[in-house]
């Protein structure tokens, strides 16, 4: 993780979006069927439709009504291209739009629980790798901390119905949703695009991805030099290694101990535990090895 205002001007941003068969709960089953890229400096688009499985005919529900199912006809009417064909595009029209030197940026919403993981599965399954000097940005998170929703809806279309008094047009469409969250962000930023917060690269997982830590405890954790999930827990495992080996100390102690030391009288208690049962959790079905990394 990096602080991106503290990166004096050296990033560029590109605002995007997928759409994707499958529930983002279980991201295994998620496929992408479309992307959009809008480069904020260049002012040009990328957009392409994808066909997440050449061999189907029919694609499952959406996990919510909402969401318009994908249909064969569909992808037939759009030209659709493998993600292989796509990301070799998508890379090329990257460092085509990048001036020398700068950092990427990708924008998105929710960006830490979808569209990145998405991306990184996405690649894995085709046998190709996101750059890693791409980094990625949450309007989510960003939105959150600078104005209020009196509603609590802080989704793409909450904020926007919030703000512009009006639904999205076209919503759950790639170009329609990257429309609507360069509105937001111009918005939010008076049209500066002037913005704080945390930046990640590809391959490296939000630590708000853990429940329990939000902005407070994210920026706890950067300021112990723990900079992203990976990291937070390989000083657990490394702590729990060297604890037994010292002092016998039963993991589930270490454990505790590593995350209390880290959080110590800068978050509630009853927050502190909640983190540490959900590591608890994590450990338990993903252990931190390159063996379960291929799975």
């Amino acid at each position: 993780m990096q602080r991106i205002e503290l990166l004096n001007g050296r990033t560029q941003i590109f605002v995007f979006d997928l759409e994707f068969i499958g529930d983002v709960r279980q991201l295994l089953t998620c496929r992408i069927w479309e992307i959009a890229v809008f480069c904020v400096s260049s002012n040009n688009w990328f957009e392409k439709v994808i066909d997440p499985d050449p061999n189907a005919e029919t694609f499952p529900e959406p996990p919510i009504p909402e969401i318009p199912r994908l249909e064969r006809s569909f992808l037939t009417e759009n030209n659709p291209v493998l993600w292989s064909e796509a990301f070799q595009e998508l890379t090329e029209w990257v460092t085509a739009q990048t001036r020398p030197g700068a950092i990427p940026v990708f924008v998105s919403h929710n960006t830490f629980r979808a569209d990145k993981p998405i991306l990184e599965l996405e690649c894995r399954r085709h046998n190709v790798r996101l750059p890693l000097h791409w980094y990625f940005f949450d309007s989510l998170h960003f939105s959150r901390s600078v104005i209020r929703n009196s509603t609590g809806n802080y989704s793409l279309s909450g904020l926007h119905e919030q703000l512009f008094n009006k639904p999205i047009e076209n919503v759950h469409r790639a170009r329609a949703d990257v429309v609507a969250c360069m509105n937001i962000m111009s918005n939010l930023t008076s049209n500066s695009w002037t913005v704080t917060g945390p930046i990640y690269p590809s391959y490296s997982t939000s630590l708000r991805s853990i429940r329990w830590v939000g902005r407070k405890a994210e920026e706890i954790l950067y300021a112990a030099g723990i900079n992203c999930v990976e990291s937070f827990l390989f000083l657990i495992e490394t702590n729990v290694n060297g604890d037994y080996l010292q002092f016998s100390m039963a993991e589930a102690n270490s454990v505790h101990k590593t995350v209390s030391q880290v959080f110590l009288n800068k978050l509630p208690p009853d927050n502190v535990n909640n983190i540490i049962s959900v590591i608890r959790s994590m450990r338990t079905v993903t252990p931190l090895s390159y063996t379960f990394m291929l799975t």
